[in-house]
């Protein structure tokens, strides 16, 4: 069964990706202090990591981040 990740999903790993799944999931971890009090955040987040446990490390180097790395620089 494939995992669907929502677009924000998507967007919370481009932001915080690094070379792999689990160095990837380490720096998402490390907001967990500066969101406590965002309910919405905290649910994003954890929503996220929990599909990204489910991830093989080669699914996960399939993902294309590019298209969510370009329109958070055109927010920017």
């Amino acid at each position: 069964m494939k995992l669907r990740f929502e677009e924000d999903e998507y967007f919370l790993m481009a932001m915080f990706q690094k070379e792999n799944r689990m160095k990837t999931m380490q720096e998402i971890r490390r907001i967990f202090p500066f969101i406590k009090e965002d309910a919405e955040m905290l649910s994003l987040v954890n929503s996220t990591l929990s599909k990204m446990e489910r991830l093989t490390d080669q699914e996960f180097l399939a993902i294309d981040f590019e298209e969510y790395r370009q329109e958070i620089m055109e927010e920017l």
